[in-house]
């Protein structure tokens, strides 16, 4: 015990309206038993995971056919897909602490969890509406400044997205695409990982003292956040690439886990 004590180092924030809250750091092994704690969570609510696996596995499909013809479209739907998913899991965190409390929850109000917060729920919606709307409109920008025109868009549109990728130009878009992309979803990634838990949890707290929060705990465990991280970059990119087949999985399990990451990161002092 004493030595989990000193293993385990502590952080004490403060909120604006004087609550406190206790982050913890995490270790590297935490990552599998995160993991570990969402796959059984999807053994205990099949239907619900099953549910919001299919609904982004027909969102994945849906764009694929939609843009198969206009890349950097595709491309861009692919990443708002990642920049939107803490916000997409809310169903799923909401789920998942049913089951820790050891009650049944239901598909209906896991629809609907964000009503008990909506205010500071809705407001860090929009604020990663905002960011995801921004980087839309500027794919596009920067794939006029990459080839000094719009011809980017229709290079062999027979070929659909192969097309695309073995062409100069797409490889030069592609590899400054995906520079700019990971410094964003690096962003959205460090004011997500427990904002929407803690809003769901906590009522005090709000959107934007949510999000520093989360910022904060992200830069305690930079190590850690990094490969968490990447392993949820890589579970998404394996959920996309397999045409949304994989996010039948992919989704509740990062969901389930992400809430288990929470518990692990953060105590709320509860007052007596």
């Amino acid at each position: 015990m004493s030595n989990q004590a000193v293993s385990t180092q502590v952080h004490d924030h403060y909120t604006e309206s004087g609550e406190h809250i206790i982050s913890r750091d995490a270790k590297l092994s935490d990552i599998g038993r995160w993991l570990k704690n969402g796959w059984h969570d999807m053994a205990h609510a099949p239907g619900i995971s099953l549910f919001y696996g299919l609904v982004m596995a027909l969102s994945v499909v849906l764009v694929f056919f939609a843009f198969q013809r206009q890349p950097i479209h595709m491309f861009t739907v692919a990443t708002i897909f990642i920049l939107l998913s803490p916000f997409m899991a809310t169903g799923l965190y909401y789920t998942a602490h049913k089951l820790e409390q050891g009650k049944k929850p239901s598909l209906g109000s896991s629809m609907v969890a964000w009503k008990d917060n909506v205010s500071d729920i809705g407001f860090f919606a929009a604020t990663l509406g905002v960011i995801t709307a921004m980087w839309a409109t500027f794919t596009p920008l920067l794939a006029a400044v990459v080839v000094g025109s719009s011809s980017l868009l229709i290079i062999n549109p027979n070929m659909g997205i192969m097309g695309f990728l073995t062409s100069d130009a797409g490889l030069t878009f592609l590899t400054i695409f995906a520079g700019i992309g990971l410094v964003l979803s690096a962003f959205v990634f460090a004011i997500s990982v427990v904002t929407i838990p803690i809003l769901l949890r906590d009522k005090n707290m709000g959107a934007v003292s949510a999000m520093i929060l989360s910022y904060k705990i992200v830069m305690e465990n930079k190590l850690v956040m990094a490969a968490w991280a990447l392993v949820i970059g890589f579970m998404l990119s394996v959920g996309i690439l397999s045409l949304g087949l994989g996010m039948l999985i992919v989704m509740p399990l990062l969901g389930y886990a992400s809430w288990h990451a929470f518990n692990d990161l953060v105590e709320i002092d509860e007052p007596a």
